[in-house]
């Protein structure tokens, strides 16, 4: 994108920064954010900084969770502008009839979905031990490789996509033209398939 993803207005009639359309969407069932990240983009929602000694998405999201006193902490990408509040909450009732699974998290196209995925707040010794082990090894640790040291309830895509039919949790925006894409869906109206 060339700048700062989260921070960017989502185009439309508001031209909301794309972490408060992310936020919004899933309030009723996450409660109040945590950014993970550098600044809060006028938000006013708590900040930290990334776990000392690591680099990349696994060093926020350890630090995320050592911030979040919750049971359960939802972890969500800042430039997915679609998430399902009914994928959440499936994936939340997953974490209560699984309560040895560390991560409750989707499987798309065969690949673990860790930006959008639950985690249990005794997952993070783990995973920073992991993260830890594995960064002596290579540059900096996969968020993906960390994880499967982890104990994860997989969710396949028969099942998410009972919440989630057509995957918009998943859509996200890496260039500017994804982003008006994006936008265009949601301003395009329902005769053109846009979604609201």
């Amino acid at each position: 994108m060339g700048q700062d993803k989260p921070g960017l207005p989502f185009p439309g009639p508001t031209d909301q920064p794309l972490v408060c359309r992310v936020a919004a969407a899933v309030a009723s069932v996450a409660g109040p954010p945590t950014i993970a990240g550098p600044q809060d983009y006028g938000t006013g929602w708590p900040l930290v900084g990334d776990e000392p000694g690591l680099s990349g998405p696994v060093a926020g999201l350890i630090a995320g969770l050592a911030a979040n006193p919750r049971p359960l902490v939802l972890v969500l990408a800042a430039d997915l502008p679609f998430p399902s509040p009914n994928l959440a909450r499936g994936l939340a009732d997953l974490a209560r009839s699984h309560p040895r699974a560390q991560v409750i998290i989707p499987e798309r196209d065969g690949r673990l979905e860790p930006l959008f995925a639950l985690y249990r707040d005794d997952c993070r010794a783990d995973l920073l031990s992991s993260a830890r082990q594995l960064t002596r090894r290579e540059r900096g640790p996969s968020l993906r490789g960390t994880l499967e040291r982890l104990r994860l309830r997989r969710v396949a895509e028969s099942e998410w996509r009972v919440w989630d039919p057509d995957g918009d949790s998943f859509v996200n925006c890496n260039t500017p033209d994804e982003l008006a894409a994006a936008a265009a869906r949601v301003y395009s109206g329902p005769e053109q398939g846009g979604i609201r």
